[in-house]
């Protein structure tokens, strides 16, 4: 019975740590492509000619590509590690597949990364975003079925976004914030 449940531990810890390197390089890479094109098309932004208020629209995307971090297991329940090693997020209560809103709300916590890693040590199934979102992890039989919602996916990003200002506006105050639009 430990032993089980040492591997269940083991299987989950190396699930958040394959998500979280897929996911930070996947997010590096589109940014930095972004930001590659975006100095290709403008040159150095100090030197453009464009109103200083278009600052707002990169800011805007590099919100929602790290939204994309907190929103990684939106499509049917499914982070990439979870699709790998074979895992599903559900509604602790139905055991249907987590919709797109409750999977943003489980991930929110990820900020805390370290914190949760140690939590899943004592809680495989359940990490604390898990507990705030009422879902779980378990392993996947392919018997469950979702639609796939676009407008809660959408809805789900634009949490992320705004959770994502939350922080901005936590570091940088919302004053540092207006500084760095205007």
């Amino acid at each position: 019975m430990a032993n089980e449940k040492n591997k269940k531990t083991g299987i989950r810890i190396v699930s958040m740590l394959l998500d979280h390197i897929i996911m930070t390089f996947g997010i590096a890479i589109i940014g930095c492509t972004l930001m590659g094109i975006g100095y290709l098309i403008v040159g150095n932004p100090s030197d453009s000619n464009l109103p200083e208020w278009l600052v707002v629209i990169p800011l805007f995307f590099g919100l929602t590509i790290f939204s994309i971090y907190f929103n990684k297991d939106a499509i049917k329940g499914k982070s990439p590690a979870k699709r790998i090693l074979g895992f599903v997020v559900v509604n602790n209560k139905t055991g249907e597949i987590a919709n797109p809103i409750r999977s943003v709300l489980r991930n929110v916590t990820l900020v805390f990364w370290p914190v949760e890693v140690i939590f899943s040590l004592f809680s495989p199934e359940r990490r604390i975003g898990d507990y705030i979102a009422g879902t779980k992890v378990i392993p996947d039989d392919n018997n469950l079925k979702t639609e796939l919602r676009v407008n809660q996916i959408i809805i789900a990003l634009m949490i992320g976004v705004g959770f994502m200002f939350a922080i901005l506006a936590l570091q940088f105050g919302v004053k540092g914030i207006s500084m760095l639009l205007w």
